[in-house]
């Protein structure tokens, strides 16, 4: 699955997208709010090895798309989709924009795209989307993608010996429908 926006081009992660993956997988900025440790190079391998094993799958249950800047198509982020629950058409989004490109309304122009192909192909009924409390950058793009919050789970992850947060949004394909129209 691949796609233009106005200004990205989505496409499926490849081999040549290792050192942009493992980039991604190892800065603080990223990881500040997903894990206590940065991964080591052995757990991006196998991660990067099922990034590229879901391309093959059918049916489709898990997306890695990594997100282009054009004209150039420098890698800017990853976007990541997968089925949460098949009976009620339920699936997850989540993404990661690289420190040098935050800023630039990557993340929603991506995120956008996603959503309109899941919902005009693939019969989504809902996404939803979660992020740590602290993530006010991830929180922003579930407001500008039209997902509405449906809660805090409270003290759900624990990080650099703290409790936080997951704030969780959703969008229906109802929800969907009117902002196209």
């Amino acid at each position: 699955m691949n796609m233009f926006t106005e200004r990205l081009y989505l496409r499926e992660v490849t081999e040549k997208d290792y050192d942009f993956i493992s980039e991604l997988e190892t800065s603080d900025f990223i990881q500040k709010f997903e894990s206590d440790t940065i991964p080591i190079k052995q757990d991006i391998d196998r991660k990067f090895l099922k990034m590229l094993e879901y391309i093959n799958e059918v049916p489709r249950i898990k997306y890695y798309l990594i997100i282009t800047k054009l004209p150039n198509f420098q890698p800017v982020g990853k976007l990541i989709f997968w089925e949460i629950d098949s009976s009620i058409r339920e699936w997850e989004i989540g993404w990661d924009v690289h420190p040098n490109y935050v800023g630039n309304g990557y993340a929603p122009e991506a995120a956008k795209a996603l959503l309109e192909f899941a919902f005009n192909n693939l019969g989504v009924h809902r996404i939803q989307a979660l992020c740590n409390d602290k993530n006010t950058n991830s929180e922003k793009v579930m407001i500008k993608i039209g997902m509405k919050k449906e809660g805090t789970c409270r003290g759900v992850r624990f990080l650099n010996n703290s409790w936080y947060g997951s704030h969780i949004y959703s969008l229906l394909d109802n929800d969907f429908k009117n902002l196209e129209g």
